[in-house]
């Protein structure tokens, strides 16, 4: 028998294809590793890049603010505020009539809701007195007496030639130089001249007596001396019923009065 027609068998080439087979392996996994790696490696440094751009940016920017902290500080002006003025109240007695008098010296204004206020002077048996009223309110009354004023009857309030300030004491005069010690319960001011604010306890020789007095009772007056150069030197103001008139209201009317100095 002829040995070159006897074919060969394929487990001879078996062997060859196998071992390509391996090789194969092992260059797709070194390709895919330095792939992979390469990959890796970018995103690396990638990543590092931007983490030192912000790291820089961070440093620059306090390098600035430093820099700016190092920088002389300039004085701050400022413009001071314009103190605002405190509103002014409203003056109640706006829109008061006015009551003058020259011969005695003083005027003063008061509600229109009052009426008119007239002043009559009379002759005493001796010297002279005035006394003043509204037309409708009966329980505010003003008077006064020369100082050799006499009537042949006992004195009350209205008898006041002026009031005397002597030791820090205070005085309500009448006529023929008698004077009654006051204690004054208020002192006001108005036009540059005090008003004595008193009551029926003000009086210190009446306290706690019987009989005539002079002072106002329990409700309550003013004392007040005009300084004009006029025969009367001082004018009494009653207030004979606080609850129709009211304090605050009586001496509102009070703080209106000006002098013919």
């Amino acid at each position: 028998m002829n040995e070159q027609n006897i074919p060969q068998s394929p487990q001879l080439n078996e062997p060859v294809q196998s071992s390509k087979n391996i090789w194969l392996t092992i260059i797709t996994i070194i390709v895919t590793a330095i792939v992979v790696g390469g990959g890796v490696y970018a995103w690396q440094k990638s990543n590092l890049r931007t983490t030192e751009q912000s790291l820089q940016q961070q440093i620059t920017d306090m390098q600035n603010q430093i820099a700016n902290l190092q920088k002389p500080t300039r004085p701050v002006v400022t413009t001071p505020e314009t103190p605002q003025e405190p509103a002014t109240p409203a003056d109640v007695t706006a829109n008061w009539e006015t009551c003058e008098n020259k011969e005695l010296g003083f005027s003063f204004r008061y509600p229109t809701s009052y009426g008119d206020f007239q002043i009559s002077i009379n002759n005493g048996e001796a010297g002279k007195k005035f006394t003043g009223n509204f037309q409708n309110n009966k329980y505010f009354s003003i008077g006064g007496i020369t100082a050799d004023y006499s009537a042949g009857r006992s004195g009350y309030f209205l008898d006041f030639v002026k009031y005397l300030s002597e030791g820090g004491k205070y005085y309500h005069l009448m006529a023929l130089d008698t004077k009654r010690l006051v204690e004054p319960i208020k002192i006001l001011t108005a036009d540059g001249q005090k008003i004595l604010i008193v009551n029926g306890n003000s009086y210190v020789e009446e306290r706690n007596i019987e009989g005539p007095t002079i002072n106002p009772g329990s409700n309550g007056g003013a004392l007040i001396n005009i300084p004009s150069s006029g025969e009367f030197k001082g004018l009494a103001v009653w207030n004979s019923d606080i609850n129709n008139l009211p304090q605050i209201d009586f001496e509102e009317i009070l703080m209106t009065f000006k002098f013919t100095k």
